[in-house]
């Protein structure tokens, strides 16, 4: 009886256990009157992407994911490095509003939608320079300028995302920024993964394509 009571026990903390990594959260909010299409996907399974309904500019979904999922909220399965509202469900209910970037509830992604807003801010994606000649040297000039331009960008996004990396190394964001900016992580990883973080054991880390193994 006795082990029959320890085996209940033990069979009840595992099922226990079990259940609390999972999560049910409401994820509601605003959007633009114009906007039609809104996707949630967990862990960038776009395969089973939930098509979120819109009513007046508003939303609300009800989800239930592990606790430790990344959500992307985003009008469009693919370019998740563009995507600014990914969340991460340490509360039952965050809400954002796509008008002003806010995000409420939900302090891990207030954290991870900040660390997103810096590397996108030292990215050279859209940097050019406007020549307003048609000497071609001043073209070869401005083209040469905007390279070397772009190239110390790229370096000081490069920065960033590894100063994101190492300020978070106890919680999700890492695996966000890698799985986003494979190339501009994959000459310092193999240093990153020495001390086998937690966030490298993220699902979402399967999909990185890098030469260096996350599992």
């Amino acid at each position: 009886m006795k082990h029959r009571i320890i085996l209940l026990a033990s069979l009840l903390l595992i099922t226990l256990g079990v259940c609390a990594k999972k999560v049910r959260l409401t994820i509601d909010g605003t959007t633009s009157p114009s906007q039609t299409t809104l996707y949630l996907i967990v862990n960038e399974d776009t395969a089973h992407a939930i098509r979120v309904p819109i009513v007046d500019a508003k939303f609300s979904v009800q989800v239930k994911v592990d606790a430790n999922a990344i959500i992307r909220l985003h009008d469009w399965k693919q370019w998740p490095e563009r995507s600014v509202f990914v969340l991460i469900p340490d509360s039952r209910h965050i809400t954002i509003n796509t008008w002003n970037g806010d995000i409420q509830g939900s302090p891990m992604s207030q954290r991870m939608r900040a660390a997103i807003d810096a590397v996108n801010k030292a990215s050279p994606e859209g940097f050019h320079i406007d020549v307003f000649s048609e000497d071609p040297e001043e073209w070869a000039r401005a083209r040469e300028i905007g390279r070397s331009m772009r190239e110390q960008m790229e370096l000081e996004q490069r920065e960033v995302i590894r100063t994101m990396i190492m300020d978070n190394q106890d919680n999700l964001i890492p695996a966000w920024l890698v799985y986003c900016h494979p190339r501009l992580v994959e000459d310092w990883i193999p240093f990153l993964l020495k001390t086998n973080p937690r966030w490298a054991k993220h699902p979402i880390m399967e999909k990185v394509k890098l030469p260096y193994s996350f599992k």
